[in-house]
């Protein structure tokens, strides 16, 4: 695992910048910690709120395994916080995925396939969300990586309900409509980086 300083925004101190790290690749242990925590804390908040997220029920651990029997490449990142996870994003670029974006189309990008911030980060659980920035932060690595790997910074996405306006709003995504292929899911791009 390698980790690179970030910082996020802590909510619950004044909406002051903190010191994370972004967490490249991390090993199964982070991942069972993380599936194990993030369960507790799901559990909690939706007996607490009686709100069941669309993605309630993930576990990273069988993600990432399916990723490895499809024998696709991908990526994973994490951001890590007071030494507990706050997020988790699995880029996959094994397919080939282009662009749908005008004057993109015969490019390829990078599909990011899931995305998720802690449930204590998370509006869809909690009102008052300890740390924010997470999502935000992941999308970036996620062009970053992108960019690194040729592709121009493209990354596309389908989105869960309730969160499309996460990816239009905060990470300045551009909407295609709903993807009658893919479980009429709102699918997303980023746009390419200009040099």
């Amino acid at each position: 695992m390698n980790y690179k300083p970030i910082e996020i925004i802590d909510n619950l101190n004044q909406g002051r910048r903190i010191r994370a790290f972004l967490v490249e690749d991390p090993d199964d242990d982070y991942i069972e910690a993380t599936d194990k925590l993030w369960r507790v804390y799901r559990e909690r908040f939706a007996n607490a709120q009686k709100v069941v997220p669309e993605h309630h029920h993930w576990s990273w651990k069988w993600k990432l395994q399916q990723e490895l029997n499809r024998d696709s490449l991908f990526k994973c990142f994490g951001i890590i916080a007071d030494d507990e996870p706050q997020g988790l994003m699995l880029l996959n670029y094994g397919r080939e995925y282009l662009s749908r974006m005008p004057g993109q189309t015969e490019r390829l990008l990078i599909y990011l396939a899931y995305i998720e911030s802690a449930p204590w980060n998370n509006k869809e659980y909690c009102d008052n969300p300890r740390y924010a920035g997470v999502g935000k932060e992941l999308h970036r690595t996620a062009v970053r990586f992108s960019d690194h790997l040729g592709f121009g910074g493209l990354v596309g996405l389908h989105s869960l309900p309730g969160v499309e306006s996460f990816y239009e709003n905060t990470c300045q995504m551009i909407p295609f409509g709903r993807d009658p292929n893919y479980e009429n899911l709102v699918y997303f791009e980023s746009q390419p980086i200009s040099k």
